[in-house]
């Protein structure tokens, strides 16, 4: 009898795991299957919103074009839209006990953006220097979300971060002027690599801005997080009202 039993589950867990390689499987069992990439045709847009559960891959190009690469059974689940001259990524998979969670990276080709939200775990990343004029890097603002990395190249006039979370920024390249504001959380910003002219801080993250201005740095710090400087620019207005301090290295 308990041969018998033993045989039993053996042949359904065989069964289960045939079922889960398929699309039809249920949802927390279903493998992401082979490696697929698809090109979407999508109107113009001017900024991006990126859901959980995607990663994604910023380029600067003449042509406009959002490529997404995930697994065949998943293909479903994943859309891009624009609504309002807005690009949104959304990941809708959900329970997940079989598949590896890093399953979806869409690649975006641009000649110009404004604006990137991220709501996702995972990261944003520039393929080659973005030399959009202006642009905006935010995470949670709207609603407590996951907090994943932007680590981009840039070469811009404005570059603007707001952050209400734990997101990192790791940010390289050149901007005439950067203006960071971490209202609350555990965010950070790597900008050793980003010559900053001009640079405005709001800190009141837990954790580190750390910068390298040319000109001038000016702002509040009202948390526990320092404000790092990476050069010595000829004007430092910068208000400590809690224990966060204005570090030089």
């Amino acid at each position: 009898m308990k041969y018998k039993i033993q045989i039993t589950v053996l042949l359904c867990f065989i069964q289960l795991c045939i079922g889960c390689s398929n699309d039809n499987a249920p949802e927390c069992f279903k493998q992401a299957g082979k490696t697929i990439s698809y090109e979407v045709a999508l109107p113009e847009f001017t900024a991006l919103h990126i859901g959980l559960g995607v990663e994604v891959v910023v380029k600067q190009g003449p042509e406009r074009k959002v490529v997404v690469e995930t697994g065949e059974n998943l293909k479903a689940a994943i859309t891009a839209k624009v609504i309002n001259n807005e690009l949104l990524l959304t990941n809708d998979t959900g329970c997940n006990w079989v598949r590896g969670y890093k399953t979806t990276t869409i690649y975006i080709t641009t000649p110009f953006l404004d604006k990137i939200y991220s709501a996702s775990q995972f990261s944003v990343k520039s393929d080659g220097i973005l030399s959009y004029a202006s642009l905006t890097l935010q995470s949670g603002l709207i609603s407590e979300t996951a907090s994943g990395v932007f680590e981009l190249n840039i070469d811009s006039q404005n570059l603007t971060i707001d952050d209400n979370q734990s997101a990192y920024y790791i940010i390289s390249g050149k901007v005439e002027n950067l203006n960071i504001n971490f209202y609350a959380g555990d965010s950070r910003f790597e900008g050793a690599d980003l010559i900053a002219q001009k640079i405005k801080v709001f800190q009141r993250s837990s954790n580190d801005i750390i910068v390298n201005p040319q000109m001038e740095v000016t702002g509040k710090i009202h948390s526990t997080g320092n404000l790092v400087l990476k050069n010595h620019p000829p004007l430092v207005d910068v208000e400590q009202l809690y224990t966060g301090k204005i570090i030089y290295k």
